[in-house]
């Protein structure tokens, strides 16, 4: 957020300010009142609030608790104080199941989170136990999911090279995205990497692939933080590196990879490796 001050001859000075102020106790209790009805059980403030990371458009990361036996609603939004408060539903049931599936429990563990209503103590035994959360338990099935997104995102590098072969760039820019972000969550799980934000995701997961490593040269490159020369755009570049992170990925989870889908992922890395001189890249 930019703020303008006089200086000392009258000058116009701009001030950036990167930290929002803390959430008044009042702000907080005001929140609850307004959101509290019969069904909810417990309320929780999560987000970089929490962690004291927040910036002055950073939103208030509420979630719901509500009993189990009621409809979930979407997410929803509102301005208070103007701040953006996001509301998420939940029930801690569901908490706990997804607790017990790899691919959701990353994005759950390592969220810090502050009680703001808890009507019977179920909540606050929901935060117990995820803070007494293991991760051994569910490594072979982290790996099992791993193996399985290997084989089907074969076909997902398939059409990266299709719309190369088209020269289509919108086509080409969505599907390049669509195959970067899965094989980033496809690492993540198989690594067990504990999401902390929005903010280190990807951080965290080129921590676990190696910060020096092939896989996290060809990331940075496909999310274009690094370029390299070439004569082609953005958008074919990207493509490219997305498809040197497919193999690359291969190759980091190789050994967890199962007999079947190991056979179509080998294959999908053959293709790329015969298809890129073909289309002059």
């Amino acid at each position: 957020m930019i703020h303008w001050a006089s200086s000392g001859d009258g000058r116009a000075e701009k001030h950036v300010v990167t930290k929002a102020v803390p959430l008044t106790e009042t702000f907080l209790n005001t929140l609850v009142a307004e959101l509290d009805n019969d069904d909810i059980v417990g309320i929780t403030l999560g987000g970089s609030y929490v962690r004291g990371e927040a910036t002055p458009y950073s939103d208030v990361d509420i979630a719901c608790f509500v009993k189990d036996e009621v409809k979930l609603h979407p997410k929803r939004f509102l301005y208070r104080d103007n701040l953006l408060v996001s509301i998420g539903t939940k029930t801690v049931a569901k908490v706990r199941n997804d607790l017990l599936k790899p691919e959701s429990a990353i994005l759950i563990v390592s969220g810090l989170r502050r009680i703001l209503l808890d009507k019977d103590g179920t909540v606050t035994r929901l935060i117990q136990e995820i803070e007494a959360f293991t991760w051994e338990p569910l490594q072979n099935a982290a790996n099992s999911y791993a193996s399985f997104r290997m084989m089907t995102l074969a076909e997902r590098a398939h059409k990266v090279l299709s719309e190369l072969l088209k020269r289509d760039e919108l086509a080409l820019a969505y599907v390049t995205s669509e195959l970067v972000y899965a094989l980033t969550e496809v690492v993540a799980v198989q690594r067990g990497v504990f999401v902390k934000s929005e903010s280190t995701y990807y951080l965290q997961v080129q921590a676990a692939a190696g910060q020096n490593s092939d896989w996290t040269s060809c990331h940075r490159w496909a999310v274009g933080v690094d370029s390299i020369p070439t004569k082609g755009s953005l958008v074919l570049t990207q493509a490219i590196a997305a498809l040197r992170l497919y193999q690359e990925t291969v190759k980091l989870l190789r050994p967890v990879l199962q007999q079947d889908h190991l056979v179509v992922a080998e294959q999908a890395v053959r293709m790329i490796d015969e298809a890129v001189p073909y289309l002059g890249l």
